[in-house]
């Protein structure tokens, strides 16, 4: 299942999302969920069986591209993403 979160990594949506979650998903975080990248204590960083990107355009627009390269953070473009939409039947959005 993709899982596409928008919000910041504290918020109520992205804590819903983090309690749904479950083996082999993937959460690509776009818009304000790149934050996360700023919380490296984020619950989301410490599950390990899911795949966890972020949208490189909202990284980059947010200032925050270059704290997510230094932590070695998955990166992604729009190609990539729209893949990832591809290749999973069920997706959820958390707004």
């Amino acid at each position: 299942m993709l899982h596409i979160l928008n919000k910041p990594p504290h918020s109520d949506a992205a804590v819903q999302m983090l309690s749904t979650l479950s083996g082999n998903d993937t959460i690509v975080l776009i818009e304000d969920g790149v934050q996360a990248a700023l919380h490296p204590e984020w619950q989301g960083w410490a599950t390990n069986e899911v795949s966890i990107f972020l949208l490189v355009e909202d990284a980059i627009s947010r200032g925050i591209h270059s704290i997510a390269v230094a932590h070695g953070l998955p990166l992604i473009e729009v190609d990539d993403f729209v893949v990832l939409t591809e290749q999973n039947e069920q997706i959820i959005s958390w707004y």
